[in-house]
């Protein structure tokens, strides 16, 4: 409102000495609006030159100050809808990490990461701050169309009713079409463009032995020519309101001399086409940046729908305080109090959303702390998915979970380390091998001891030794400088950092060699006492030695005991163990005709 107020008393002082200068020029006395703006100034003793120069000088003084003023309070406001948007996507990304994993699996990661970080942007920054200098575009209209209904009220409110109905026009005309040109770049620059080079460059290998190559190339040029084109119609939509105006402003300016001077005296027209004119130089920008804004707006609705989308989804916003007090990471060396590393399942069962049947059905077992469980069977038999339930990640349908005498959610909160799980896939950050061991960590909490301890536990330290940058070493992209078994190394490495009381392996040794797997074998046999393990393998030499082996079928445990027990009283785990070859003592008394069946 300052800047308004300092506009209009620059817009009534141009205009009052534009036509006070024009009255000396005709030998006319001066109008009466701006003698009687003189005497309320106190400068009625004023011969009309001196007047006229008093007016300018203040009309620039009040100008100035406001062009001066005005990016200052836009830059605060602007720093401020930045802080807001970095809180809105922390806050968020915090409520998205805090779901099921199942419904963090509802969206691509495409899809989640435009919602979390584009989405946001044109949320706040572009939906918000074009809102904010909207309105005080309309304030300053509203401002400046206070003298022009003082001077000439019949004029002034046809000019009124002239922009309205240009405005009108104009977002009748170009709205539709930012909606449009806004989700389409958002869809193909965000989803399509960015989904089709992933896929060339993550299956390299087989498009190129398949000769596929030309594919994604024309694929990809044909969704970047949709992307030009519709970047290329936003740009345009953006620039007509300018063209569109000024011509409607000379039209305008036209018409508006001709009324005036063809019913009022010269010296009267001539004075208030001067305001006019003078006001019209201060509202044609505004006017613009109204226009502006609004269909910026509107184009960014397409890229900040999907943040509305997973926002109303979350329930946000909710009542959270500005910043939430953060734990300190580090390191617990393994000490845990209180911490009791069993499982107790009883009676869980579990179905996806988009699923027919359950993937688990009334699971009942117990683990006691400090023994080896091995959870077996066919693929889809429910085993990934009950290792997601034991850890937290997925919530059950019905029946309780419980890592020792509380719920997985609670425990994991309660004594973040305390649990580690190594999936059959590791993730791997594009960083050193120190930021991968210690995943989420900042440097400066990371201590390099425990990072080489981690390392040799997992047989990976003699290797990272042989870089010239230790641990400082890059492994690319997705770990793109290391074989297949390093990755997976680099997992059970970053699992055994916090030294955990409670270890979740799934298929955790699927991609190392025979010599390297028996090595974590015998490291997994000889943890620290008390230290429970749950493995999920389908490499039997992996599981025949656990403490309680767990067969699943359908969801639904089929049997539970030694794998001696296990393997008596399951058919397909007996063929399994002779096709591997078992033998020995345990193969014997699972086999006692010493043939499989």
């Amino acid at each position: 409102m300052t800047t308004s107020l300092l506009d209009f008393l620059g817009v009534v002082l141009v205009g009052s000495a534009g036509a006070l200068a024009l009255a000396l020029v005709a030998g006319q006395s001066a109008p009466s609006f701006v003698t009687a703006l003189a005497s309320a100034l106190g400068l009625g003793g004023l011969d009309s030159g001196a007047l006229v120069a008093t007016f300018a000088a203040a009309a620039a003084l009040f100008l100035l100050i406001k062009s001066i003023v005005s990016p200052l309070i836009l830059a605060r406001v602007f720093r401020f809808l930045a802080r807001r948007e970095a809180v809105v996507s922390a806050r968020l990304t915090r409520e998205l990490l805090a779901c099921p994993l199942s419904f963090v699996q509802r969206r691509s990661t495409q899809e989640a990461a435009r919602a979390l970080i584009r989405g946001p942007r044109n949320a706040i920054a572009i939906v918000l701050g074009q809102m904010v200098v909207g309105l005080a575009e309309l304030a300053l209209l509203v401002v400046l169309a206070v003298p022009l209904l003082l001077i000439n009220p019949p004029v002034a409110l046809g000019a009124i009713a002239f922009f309205a109905v240009l405005a009108w026009g104009v977002q009748w005309a170009l709205g539709t079409r930012a909606d449009r040109l806004g989700s389409r770049v958002s869809q193909v620059d965000d989803l399509l463009s960015l989904r089709t080079v992933q896929e060339a460059l993550g299956a390299y290998r087989e498009i190129t032995v398949a000769d596929r190559r030309s594919f994604y190339v024309d694929r990809l040029r044909g969704l970047q020519n949709r992307s030009a084109e519709a970047a290329m119609g936003t740009r345009l939509v953006a620039m007509l309101p300018k063209y569109i105006s000024e011509a409607a402003l000379v039209f305008g300016a036209f018409a508006l001399a001709a009324v005036l001077f063809t019913t009022q005296p010269i010296p009267v027209a001539a004075g208030t086409f001067t305001v006019f004119l003078a006001a019209a130089t201060r509202m044609l920008p505004a006017f613009l940046r109204v226009q502006g804004a609004a269909l910026s707006i509107r184009s960014a609705a397409g890229p900040a729908g999907p943040t509305y989308s997973l926002a109303a989804d979350l329930g946000y916003p909710r009542n959270q305080p500005e910043g939430e007090p953060q734990k300190t990471p580090g390191l617990s060396n393994g000490v845990y109090p209180d911490f009791v590393p069993s499982i107790a399942l009883r009676d869980v069962s579990y179905a996806y959303a988009a699923a027919d049947e359950s993937a688990l059905r009334h699971v009942t077992f117990t683990v006691s702390a400090g023994q080896t469980v091995a959870l077996v069977g066919r693929s889809g038999a429910g085993k990934s998915t009950l290792a997601d339930v034991i850890l937290g990640v997925l919530q059950p349908d019905s029946g309780d979970v419980f890592i020792g005498s509380i719920d997985p959610v609670n425990a994991v909160t309660r004594w973040p380390g305390a649990v580690a799980y190594v999936p059959q896939t590791v993730m791997m950050v594009e960083a050193s091998i120190r930021a991968n061991v210690a995943l989420g960590l900042p440097a400066d909490f990371v201590d390099d001891e425990s990072v080489w301890e981690a390392l040799s536990r997992a047989q990976l330290a003699d290797f990272v030794r042989t870089k010239p940058e230790g641990l400082d070493t890059l492994i690319g992209e997705r770990g793109l400088h290391l074989s297949g078994g390093q990755r997976q190394r680099l997992g059970i490495a970053r699992a055994f950092f916090s030294r955990p009381r409670l270890l979740i392996l799934d298929e955790a040794t699927s991609a190392l060699d025979a010599e390297t797997e028996r090595a974590i074998t015998v490291i997994l046999n000889d943890l620290d006492e008390g230290v429970t393990v749950l493995i999920i393998a389908h490499r039997l030499s992996t599981v025949r030695h656990a403490d309680l082996v767990v067969y699943l079928e359908d969801g639904s445990v089929v049997s539970a005991g030694t794998f001696t027990e296990v393997c008596s009283q399951v058919p397909a785990l007996r063929r399994q163990a002779g096709l591997m070859g078992l033998t020995g003592p345990t193969f014997i008394q699972c086999h006692p005709n010493g043939q499989p069946n």
